[in-house]
């Protein structure tokens, strides 16, 4: 990223500000379910597996453990980076190859 510092020169800058996040617990199977719902407000969200299970994670309604955006192993993290991308608003599908597993998803909306 390149910043101009001379003073001829302006700068718009916008900020984005949003709402505290809110966090919710779901349970994953080996039949796809949703991780988080499909949000126009979205700033921000994250995902941790609190289960024992590796979770497959798509953007979209269609996930399988051979279809996947990334796998997020038991007891780690994965937060969207909306760094030089635009937000993600749609749904977030998640499966487990077998076995159940549990998520805490949390999300931030814009205010």
């Amino acid at each position: 990223m390149l910043y101009d510092l001379n003073t001829r020169s302006s700068v718009n800058v916008s900020e984005d500000v949003r709402g505290p996040k809110t966090t919710t617990t779901v349970s994953v199977s080996n039949t796809v379910g949703v991780a988080l719902a499909a949000n126009a407000n979205r700033a921000v969200f994250g995902i941790y597996n609190i289960g024992t299970t590796p979770v497959f994670i798509r953007e979209g309604a269609v996930v399988t453990s051979t279809l996947y955006d990334f796998i997020i192993p038991p007891g780690f993290y994965w937060k969207e980076d909306f760094n030089n991308s635009p937000r993600y608003l749609g749904a977030i599908a998640a499966i487990t190859a077998s076995g159940t597993s549990s998520l805490q998803v949390s999300e931030a909306v814009m205010i």
